[in-house]
């Protein structure tokens, strides 16, 4: 088990007003996703929605990438982000930005990488509205994004 970086860097979440990182010495304010590429229908797999660093985003398909990510994890981001008045894509952006960019968690196993990181939604008030992990499932021969999704575990061999 390779564990490259652990540590708890808040990410707060106002209630209309978009997210905000938190750290112990100061907050910035994140707000909506900036601009995606889109997938249309006939959209090549290959098409780059997003750079997130050394993991892009892609369009995919029903396995793998953006296309994945909307038809089976849709509903549970939906879910956590429309309680802070934000949308689905906006939460998936920055689970895989703090993936991809501060991660609790990483473990590497041939092909395959898995990075986990958990988050925090505040209200306007500072009280806590939830705090969820979510996992970024990688190509650790590519980068490529696989999948994001919320989970309760930590990514472990």
């Amino acid at each position: 088990m390779k564990k490259l970086r652990s540590g708890l860097l808040a990410l707060v979440l106002s209630l209309g007003l978009g997210m905000t990182i938190a750290t112990p010495a100061h907050a910035a304010k994140l707000g909506p996703r900036p601009n995606w590429g889109a997938c249309g229908t006939s959209t090549s797999e290959q098409k780059l929605v997003y750079q997130f660093g050394s993991f892009p985003l892609k369009c995919g398909n029903a396995s793998w990438g953006y296309r994945h990510i909307k038809n089976r994890h849709y509903d549970q981001f939906q879910g956590l982000a429309r309680a802070g008045g934000l949308n689905w894509s906006d939460l998936v952006h920055w689970a895989i930005h703090y993936n991809a960019t501060d991660p609790d968690h990483v473990i590497v196993e041939g092909t395959d990488g898995c990075r986990d990181r958990m988050l925090y939604l505040h209200d306007r008030n500072g009280r806590l509205v939830w705090q969820q992990r979510f996992k970024m499932i990688y190509s650790a021969y590519d980068g490529r994004v696989i999948t994001t999704y919320p989970s309760s575990a930590i990514c472990k061999r």
